[in-house]
């Protein structure tokens, strides 16, 4: 059952690459990532790697922006502030057609160090099979807030399932708070998605979320690199782009903008 559920999820990939490049076009005046110049030589793997984990990062900066800017996917800033760790996919696919369906995607994870600052990220995907009569195409921008740093932390030894090995619910966004309300976690993972396609609205219940080996060794160029080696040895941030991530995730907990 796992293999074929791990077929489906591939043959919906494939899919989903031929029917819904359209949905990569930019929207709203946010400016979308060039796509860099096709060269006469076949790229190394190795800096193939690298391209899509640089550009997973860069496109979760922009996925967080939208997701904030958007009134009706807007997160609490006070549910920010006391997360202890953070998931975003951006650009996360579902794609159903006939008795085929699957979700999926490439995202990062952070947690919060102690005093409160953020570590480095580590690389991850999110995958789901599912079968039955059903058809349509959605990206999602997908943001998910984690309650306990350890749910994080141990998606490097293993698949986390939410909505199984962690609870994993709809978080409030900010139009159904008010300013005086004492916003808490009720749920191990809230999730936040801003969605463009046919399937109306989003749920990750019973997606995997697993490490992924091979952006993280090629981002920290090191062979088998640790979540403890990119929280705690390297140096934070890593580098300019993990930066700019960090920066745009304090512009929205330390300023105390509620937008």
């Amino acid at each position: 059952m796992k293999l074929f559920k791990i077929f489906i999820t591939f043959s919906v990939l494939l899919l989903f690459a031929t029917l819904t490049s359209s949905f990569n076009a930019g929207e709203d005046g946010i400016t979308q990532l060039p796509v860099d110049n096709p060269s006469l030589q076949v790229p190394d793997r190795q800096d193939e790697t690298l391209a899509k984990a640089n550009k997973t990062l860069r496109e979760a900066v922009i996925a967080l922006d939208k997701i904030m800017i958007d009134k009706e996917s807007r997160i609490p800033v006070e549910l920010l502030r006391k997360c202890e760790g953070i998931v975003i996919f951006p650009g996360a696919f579902k794609l159903a057609i006939g008795a085929l369906g699957g979700q999926g995607g490439r995202g990062i994870a952070m947690m919060r160090l102690e005093g409160g600052s953020w570590s480095n990220p580590f690389y991850i995907w999110m995958s789901e099979g599912s079968v039955g009569a059903q058809i349509g195409a959605q990206t999602s921008d997908i943001v998910l807030l984690f309650k306990d740093r350890e749910n994080i932390e141990r998606m490097e030894s293993a698949e986390v399932k939410l909505g199984s090995d962690v609870s994993a619910t709809a978080g409030p966004v900010n139009r159904e708070i008010s300013a005086r309300t004492n916003v808490n976690f009720k749920s191990e993972i809230y999730s936040y998605s801003r969605s463009k396609g046919l399937f109306a609205g989003v749920s990750v219940g019973g997606s995997v979320l697993v490490y992924n080996d091979e952006l993280n060794d090629v981002f920290y160029d090191q062979d088998d690199v640790t979540v403890e080696e990119i929280f705690h040895i390297f140096q934070t941030p890593y580098n300019d782009l993990v930066s700019d991530f960090i920066e745009t995730l304090n512009k929205y907990t330390k300023s105390g903008q509620e937008l």
